[in-house]
């Protein structure tokens, strides 16, 4: 992670994904913990790929040359 390049949409897709897999992994050892609920790999990255999905699609209006090329990034 440090040594991708500054201001590149793959950094900050980088950046983005991994927030999202430590808040997700976080989430549901919170779940497990406390509420005794298990959720699948697969709901997990679905939960991951969503999110990510919506904050690069939220980027359009205020930079959509960011947005794309995020976009065809991630898919």
């Amino acid at each position: 992670m440090i040594h991708l390049p500054k201001g590149k949409p793959l950094t900050l897709l980088s950046h983005l994904a991994w927030q999202a897999l430590v808040y997700w992994i976080w989430n549901e050892r919170n779940a497990r913990l406390h509420s005794n609920t298990f959720r699948s790999v697969d709901t997990i990255y679905n939960f991951i790929y969503r999110q990510l999905k919506n904050k690069i699609q939220s980027f359009r209006t205020s930079n959509p040359t960011l947005s794309s090329q995020m976009m065809q990034v991630w898919i």
